[in-house]
């Protein structure tokens, strides 16, 4: 634990549900409980939302001049550590959309260095505002990531002000880097809840993904040496984990829960075998949302999954 810096952005103005930004902070309380002598180990460095308002002004972009100020300061949080050698980055973000500030600090930090990015979701976040069927940005982080624009037929009529804010998400970060990440250089894992556009993006870019019926013939261990192997040319690794790729069986703690997930088991093997790289400069945990299972709290199962990675044996 002494290696581990822990960054906290607690924004959900990206989901459609509220209650992801009270998730990093749940999640802390829950490993605060575990974990002998952690207020000797652990100063989390926090992002805040509380001064910032939800607005309804662009409705392919909901909320964005909000989010775009939490990505601002998570940038700069994020690239600090990094650069400072603080420790292994722990993000511990609200809702998915702040992904694209984790890419963009790594981008950022080492903008002369090769990015790969693990996506570990059910969902493949790769609407846009000129595609997205709700507005809700924690679908588009690597749509930011990838650059993505127009497409050939756009499914939204998308505003002058929606486009230049767009353009701003790109270029997030002072290097003002787009794209940060190569199409070659994205793994999906266990996506299974996807819009048709989101699936020929995937196709004609040739993204690797793995589908949960992919993942259960070949195994975790055959996923985790396919998507290295994926990455072999990266400098960097970027493991980012939401929680809604768990199975809801085990919570719907989240907000978008998505049947046929994976066990608690299937994580922490995938999790433990991407961290061993020593490619991988930082891991994202994100999407617990405290408001929506009080049965079994998806705050406890993500500090039990932590606590299997930090386990040396």
């Amino acid at each position: 634990m002494k290696n581990v810096k822990f960054i906290t952005i607690e924004s959900d103005f990206g989901a459609g549900k509220k209650g992801a930004k009270l998730g990093p902070q749940a999640l802390l309380n829950q490993l605060k409980k575990r974990i002998p002598d952690w207020d000797a180990l652990n100063q989390p460095e926090r992002v805040l939302s509380e001064d910032l308002e939800s607005d309804n002004e662009h409705p392919f972009l909901k909320n964005i001049y909000s989010i775009l100020e939490v990505q601002k300061r998570a940038v700069l949080s994020i690239q600090k550590e990094l650069e400072n050698n603080a420790g292994f980055p722990v993000i511990l973000s609200g809702d998915h959309s702040n992904g694209s500030a984790a890419i963009s600090a790594i981008k950022n930090a080492f903008p002369e260095k090769r990015l790969g990015v693990i996506w570990i979701d059910a969902h493949a976040d790769l609407h846009n505002p000129f595609s997205t069927p709700s507005g809700n940005m924690h679908g588009m982080p690597l749509a930011i990531a990838l650059g993505l624009k127009h497409e050939v037929e756009d499914a939204n009529e998308v505003s002058k002000s929606e486009l230049e804010l767009w353009q701003e998400l790109l270029e997030l970060g002072s290097e003002k880097i787009s794209p940060k990440i190569l199409a070659q250089d994205l793994v999906l894992i266990d996506i299974r809840d996807l819009e048709e556009d989101e699936i020929d993006t995937i196709r004609e870019r040739g993204i690797l993904s793995f589908s949960p019926a992919e993942c259960d013939a070949m195994g975790i261990q055959e996923v985790i040496n396919k998507s290295l192997e994926r990455l072999s040319d990266c400098d960097h690794i970027l493991v980012s984990f939401d929680v809604d790729s768990l199975d809801p069986e085990i919570s719907i703690g989240t907000g978008t829960p998505v049947p046929n997930g994976l066990t608690l088991q299937e994580a922490s093997e995938l999790l433990k075998g991407l961290l061993k790289s020593p490619k991988t400069i930082a891991l994202e945990i994100t999407e617990v949302n405290p408001l929506l299972d009080r049965t079994n709290p998806m705050e406890e199962i993500a500090a039990d999954l932590f606590l299997t990675l930090i386990d040396k044996n």
